[in-house]
């Protein structure tokens, strides 16, 4: 599931809210209040899919620049002889080797379910009353609003697409133009 999926997931559900609670309220009820509506809007099960694609962004991110990196690190190394030096460069060379070990380091080490709670927890509790918790699940366990949790991620990615098939076209004239007015520059 790629970002702006999960994004827009997300904003279907009402995590990217608008303000509406009071952010006051606070009570082991509203938490509880809080833990049903991500669990039954289907964000508390994005984290286990985020966990299984977050590792491959993260070394979409690192991988090219990922020679130079490991020099540097390496060299950073000041305890190592100059053998030694290489002979860490030269293992750390395999992009593959590194990437899968990275991602079992970081399947053991990132706990999305956690951040999922730190983060969103305390950002129903601030834009949303317990009243407002209470009908968002409401809604949510009706037959509508569990259509549009289904159906939201397709729709919003579709709608996504349909934006950028749009605003292409516009994006390549508008570099046509600048790259023109540059070298119209040149003869000055």
């Amino acid at each position: 599931m790629n970002t702006r999926r999960i994004i827009a997931s997300a904003a279907a559900v009402g995590i990217l809210a608008l303000p509406g609670g009071s952010g006051a309220e606070s009570s082991e009820s509203k938490a509880a209040l809080i833990q049903e509506l991500l669990v039954i809007s289907g964000i508390e099960s994005f984290a286990e899919q985020m966990l299984k694609q977050a590792p491959y962004v993260e070394l979409g991110r690192i991988q090219p620049g990922y020679g130079p990196m490991m020099e540097l690190a390496v060299s950073e190394q000041i305890d190592l002889s100059e053998e030694d030096s290489q002979l860490l460069l030269a293992r750390l060379q395999d992009f593959q080797r590194f990437a899968e070990r990275f991602y079992a380091l970081y399947i053991e080490r990132v706990d999305f379910s956690k951040i999922i709670e730190t983060v969103y927890h305390p950002l129903y509790d601030k834009y949303f009353s317990a009243d407002e918790l209470e009908k968002m699940i409401v809604f949510y366990r009706t037959p509508v609003g569990r259509k549009a949790i289904e159906v939201m991620p397709s729709l919003m990615q579709e709608a996504g697409m349909g934006v950028d098939e749009l605003v292409r076209p516009h994006s390549v004239a508008l570099m046509q133009q600048i790259v023109a007015e540059e070298r119209a520059k040149l003869k000055d």
